[in-house]
């Protein structure tokens, strides 16, 4: 057998074992379905699955009026979300550090130290955890003891999270707007972007695609398609095996976000405030939802009935009213609105946990202050309880898993509720 297809194949086992850990997978041959089938047991990448979609699979926390189970503090703000694989929690933070916390007791097994700050969310395949910097790397650790197996140095900051699948790993490279212009400037570098393929054993690159803009987003897999957003406002959607563009779907604005793909839609926001359903297999628009918002950020969680996302409003000096982030439940086929709840929050950068009864999801602000923190709701768009927390707030998307949900805070605190 050849080197390339024997470590396909011997991947693709290992990926069939996570994937029995994380909750059932339904085949690429059923686009027609929700790619989670059964509840999950463990949260391995960003929003829980290959598929990007923060669906549970229904299960939920044991208690709507949850008590802390444990709480972890670090040196620096967590704007990166946690993810959960053989026991422990692993979150990447803006002091520049990686921790692996036992997710029973929050008690740190190991921690890696960066060159600069991590706000992508770590990946889990295989016993490594793959995570990308502010200083331009992608590293690959050993789950287990925190020794670094490999790291590779591009071109760009990392913001995006990696997606693991069959040997390989996907990452988007090139942040400079916005949040990370600063950062960007102070380190001189090119105002492009790129998807790469990195071989997940050794890192050394399968294939490229540059965009001419940044990639914050972070991909979502398919058995047979890469789809990944970009700052130039396309959605893209690529070969996983040799990097080719099968299409692109043109937005009104930079797309932050990054894609879930359910029911052979595929799901994406932009900076204009605007939700779109895209056929997966064609690039066509199904439908597009208006939040009126001034941007949308954060990425969708999508059940068996509706899509739900976080937007950030319109507020000018020029006028003296204030207008709050609010969440919004769509119809999955159709695109209609369902509901939006306000909250007092400024901003929802935080992409929603979404299960059979309830949706968890973080808000923030631009300044230290209250009225911020993590968001509990009915499926119905109901209030079920708010837990405040300190800093700006949570910009970090929820893991839910086993009744306990884990988020990171602005304030420098993991949190484990329950």
């Amino acid at each position: 057998m050849p080197m390339h297809s024997r470590r396909r194949f011997l991947a693709a086992v290992s990926a069939s074992g996570l994937s029995v850990a994380a909750g059932c997978l339904s085949s690429d041959s059923e686009p027609d379905s929700h790619p989670i089938s059964e509840p999950i047991s463990s949260w391995p990448t960003f929003h829980g699955s290959r598929y990007n979609t923060g669906y549970t699979g229904g299960a939920d926390m044991a208690d709507s009026k949850p008590s802390t189970k444990w709480t972890y503090d670090a040196d620096g703000a967590f704007w990166g979300s946690p993810i959960i694989a053989d026991g422990r929690v692993y979150i990447g933070s803006a002091d520049n550090a990686v921790y692996a916390l036992d997710a029973e007791t929050g008690s740190e097994e190991w921690s890696f130290s960066a060159e600069h700050r991590i706000e992508a969310t770590p990946a889990y395949s295989d016993g490594t955890v793959y995570v990308g910097s502010y200083d331009k790397s992608l590293y690959a650790i050993d789950a287990a003891t925190g020794e670094e197996q490999w790291s590779r140095t591009f071109d760009g900051l990392i913001r995006g999270s990696a997606t693991v699948w069959d040997g390989d790993v996907f990452v988007g490279v090139g942040c400079h707007n916005l949040a990370c212009a600063w950062y960007a400037n102070e380190s001189d570098v090119s105002e492009s972007g790129w998807l790469y393929s990195l071989d997940a054993e050794s890192g050394e690159t399968n294939w490229t695609h540059e965009v001419g803009n940044e990639v914050v987003s972070s991909p979502a897999v398919t058995d047979e398609t890469v789809y990944v957003g970009a700052s130039d406002g396309q959605l893209y959607a690529l070969d996983p095996t040799e990097g080719d563009v099968d299409w692109s779907y043109e937005t009104e604005d930079m797309i932050w976000s990054s894609p879930a793909v359910a029911y052979g839609s595929v799901y994406i926001t932009d900076w204009n405030g605007n939700v779109h359903a895209v056929d997966a297999d064609a690039g066509e628009q199904e439908w597009l939802a208006d939040t009126a918002g001034q941007y949308i950020s954060g990425s969708v969680a999508v059940d068996e009935e509706a899509v739900y996302v976080g937007h950030t409003p319109y507020n000018t000096l020029d006028d003296p009213t204030t207008n709050y982030a609010k969440i919004f439940r769509f119809d999955q086929e159709t695109g209609e609105e369902a509901w939006s709840f306000e909250t007092p929050s400024s901003e929802i950068g935080s992409s929603p946990v979404v299960t059979d009864d309830h949706l968890y999801v973080g808000s923030h602000r631009q300044t230290d202050g209250g009225d911020v923190g993590l968001h509990a709701l009915t499926t119905d768009g109901e209030e079920a309880w708010f837990m405040e927390i300190g800093g700006r707030g949570v910009g970090s998307s929820p893991a839910l898993v086993d009744g306990v949900l884990y988020f990171g805070g602005t304030d420098g605190t993991v949190y484990a509720l329950e």
